[in-house]
């Protein structure tokens, strides 16, 4: 993650949860009733908050017997807590955070030294977790290692695998795991967005009306990047794409390809709010247009053959 927005919104931050309540009560639930899945999956698009309520899920149950108790009427984590103060200083052995993302993808050597650890009892009596982000992009050979592991259950291991939907998951992993969709309906992701905005004090940008095109999470990001890069809403098209081409270039990160594809979106849109009859032409357009920003990612494209790309197409992408 860019130097710029990996910090301000870190979800190991986010001690207050929004919107996805509902479902941390039914996992608490679950808990306190002994039945937690061993290996749980959560699906839904990236930035709706899948990992955070996993990490007050993870929050609420060791602050159990300790003074500093996860306040569970606001759904706010206890900054006091001896657990989560050891989770950020990174020297807590009962969490195993792996993020397979788009600067370090994970290796079997990773969920080898996962399995090792894992092999070791904990110094604590309270459970302990993995949780493997970004788990749909795993390679053959990494799934394959963590499938291994996850047949091998124990009484104190507990695996979260978040599935974001880049890619599909491979079948055995998947069944072996209990899944749970994450779904965000209009009032929800309303609701998050909006108390995101306010705990933050981000200032009121015009991003935030365009919410039925991207999650809460990634509308906050994009939004953090325009303000970082400096881009306003009078920069053309063409211009934020040649900018964000260059940032993606630069630090390897997905969420610069992401904003092209979240404004290639809106305008097509718009287009379509101008001329209904046109629907084949734009769809087809917008397919296209998505088609060669992800070519510019998976084999390294030249920008200039992107842009030269766009310069063809519709008039609001030039």
């Amino acid at each position: 993650m860019s130097d710029f927005i990996k910090d301000k919104f870190n979800p190991f931050n986010s001690s207050r949860l929004f919107g996805l309540t509902d479902y941390l009560s039914n996992f608490i639930n679950l808990y306190n009733k002994n039945k937690l899945p061993k290996v749980i999956l959560l699906t839904g698009e990236k930035g709706i908050g899948k990992f955070t309520m996993s990490f007050h899920l993870l929050n609420y149950i060791f602050s159990q017997k300790t003074k500093s108790l996860y306040d569970l009427d606001n759904f706010k984590i206890n900054s006091e807590n001896f657990y989560y103060k050891k989770i950020l200083s990174n020297v807590f052995e009962n969490f195993i955070y792996i993020n397979n993302g788009d600067q370090k993808k994970v290796s079997i050597e990773d969920i080898r030294k996962i399995k090792i650890t894992l092999s070791s009892a904990p110094l604590t009596n309270i459970p302990r977790f993995t949780i493997i982000d970004d788990v749909e992009r795993l390679n053959l050979n990494a799934a394959n290692a963590l499938l291994k592991i996850i047949e091998e259950p124990s009484d104190i291991n507990y695996f979260i695998l978040i599935n974001n939907k880049k890619n599909s998951i491979i079948e055995t992993l998947k069944s072996r795991s209990i899944e749970t969709k994450i779904f965000l309906d209009k009032n929800r992701q309303e609701l998050i967005l909006n108390n995101l905005v306010k705990l933050h004090n981000l200032e009121s940008n015009s991003i935030f009306k365009f919410k039925k095109y991207a999650t809460p999470g990634m509308l906050i990001s994009f939004a953090e990047i325009f303000n970082k890069l400096e881009i306003s809403k009078e920069t053309s098209f063409y211009e934020k794409t040649s900018i964000l081409l260059d940032e993606f270039k630069k630090n390897k990160n997905d969420i610069f390809l992401e904003c092209i594809k979240f404004l290639i979106d809106i305008n097509s849109s718009k287009e379509l709010e101008k001329n209904q009859s046109n629907i084949i032409n734009v769809c087809n357009d917008k397919n296209n247009l998505i088609e060669i920003i992800n070519q510019y990612r998976n084999f390294n494209l030249n920008k200039n053959t992107v842009l030269e790309y766009f310069k063809v197409h519709p008039d609001y992408v030039r």
